[in-house]
C-alpha cells in the first residue's frame, strides 16, 4: 500500500518496529512512500519503501521504550547508510547489515530506495552480546559466504508476505535467525595469522574472566572456553603458549586458589573439605587432594588446619 503524506509514513515504521523520528530531505509534497510487514514467529519481516527519508534512533526514545531488538537489512534497490557507535556501514543492492534498537542509531536512505528487515529478539541471537556490539552496522556482503544465503531468502520471503501458513511461518523465521547467528559467528572467527598481539591481549582478557565466571561448573574445559569465544581450541591453545602456560592450567590454578581462599577462610571452617572442591569444578574429592598438594605442599585438610588454628 503506497501511503498518502510523509506523516503516514512516519507513523507506520514506528508502529511497525519501534518509535523514531524520522524527516524527509526532498520535496515533502511529493513524498511516496509504503510499509508492509508480516509475523514468522518470533521475527517481524518487513518491506520499507520511499523517496528520500533520514530516520533515527535517539536516546530518549530508547529510555521511553527498549523491547532489546535486533533488525536485520537487506539493501534491495537504492542506497543506505546505516550508523550506530560511530561505524558506517554503506549498503548497495543486495548488502545486509545488523544493528541494535537499544543503543542510538540512524539510517539515510537515497531516493527511491527499499529495505527488506527482519526484526527479531535480541535473545534470539546466542552469541556474546560484546562481540555482536562490535558488529552492528558493518556491511555484509550478500553475495558472499553466509550473505549469499540470507540475502535470497530474504528476498524470496519479502515477496510472499502474506501468503504463508503461520506453522511455516514460524519455521522460516527461525531460519532467518539461524542463518543470521552463523553469518555473524563466521564473522567472530579470524585466522591465527591475521591476529596482533593486541588482539591476543583482548582475547586473554575476555577468556579470564570467562573461566572465572565459569569455575563452578565441572564441564569447563578447552573446548568450551573456546566455543564460547568462536574460536578453535588449537587457535586459543597458541595464544596461551605464547604467554608460557595454557588454558587447562589456568582453569586448574584459578580453581585451586578459590579453594585455597575458602580453606584459609575461617567462616568457612564448617563447610567440608569435599564440598569446597566441589564447588570449585572439583568433582573427585581424591584428585583435588592430590592436585592440591602438589601445589601448596600441604593436604587441604593440613591446609585448613594450619591456616585457621
Amino acid at each position: 500500500m503506497t501511503l498518502a503524506t510523509f506523516e503516514d509514513w512516519e507513523h507506520r515504521i514506528c508502529s511497525t518496529f519501534v518509535p523514531l523520528q524520522a524527516r524527509c530531505d526532498s520535496d515533502i509534497a511529493h513524498f511516496s512512500g509504503d510499509v508492509g510487514s508480516a509475523a514468522l514467529g518470533s521475527v517481524l519481516l518487513a518491506e520499507v519503501a520511499a523517496s528520500h527519508a533520514v530516520v533515527e534512533r535517539t536516546r530518549r526514545l530508547i529510555r521511553q521504550d527498549d523491547p532489546e531488538l535486533y533488525k536485520f537489512g537487506l539493501q534491495v534497490s537504492g542506497s543506505s547508510v546505516i550508523e550506530q557507535d560511530d561505524r558506517q556501514a554503506r549498503l548497495r543492492p543486495g548488502d545486509l547489515a545488523i544493528y541494535d534498537t537499544s543503543r542510538p542509531y540512524r539510517i539515510s536512505f537515497s531516493d527511491d530506495f527499499r529495505m527488506t528487515i527482519a526484526m527479531f529478539p535480541r535473545k534470539l541471537v546466542r552469541l556474546p552480546e560484546r562481540h555482536m556490539a562490535g558488529l552492528t552496522a558493518v556491511r555484509l556482503a550478500g553475495d558472499t559466504g553466509l550473505g549469499s544465503l540470507i540475502a535470497p531468502l530474504m528476498k524470496g520471503l519479502s515477496a510472499e508476505l502474506s501468503a504463508t501458513r503461520p506453522v511455516i511461518a514460524t519455521h522460516l523465521g527461525d531460519a532467518v535467525v539461524d542463518l543470521v547467528t552463523a553469518a555473524f559467528a563466521q564473522q567472530m572467527q579470524r585466522p591465527l595469522d591475521e591476529e596482533s598481539p593486541a588482539s591476543h591481549r583482548v582475547l586473554l582478557t575476555q577468556v579470564g574472566k570467562f573461566i572465572d565466571d565459569n569455575l563452578h561448573d565441572p564441564g569447563l574445559s578447552p573446548k568450551a572456553v573456546a566455543d564460547a569465544h568462536f574460536v578453535s581450541v588449537r587457535y586459543l591453545q597458541k595464544v596461551f603458549e605464547a604467554e608460557g602456560t595454557s588454558v587447562s592450567t589456568m582453569i586448574r590454578t584459578r580453581r585451586l586458589e578459590r579453594c585455597r581462599r575458602e580453606l584459609a577462610d575461617p567462616r568457612c571452617a564448617e563447610i567440608p573439605i569435599a564440598n569446597v572442591g566441589h564447588r570449585w569444578g572439583f568433582t573427585d574429592p581424591a584428585h583435588f587432594s592430590r592436585l592440591f598438594r602438589s601445589t601448596y605442599g600441604q593436604s587441604p585438610r593440613e591446609y585448613r588446619k594450619n591456616s585457621v588454628s
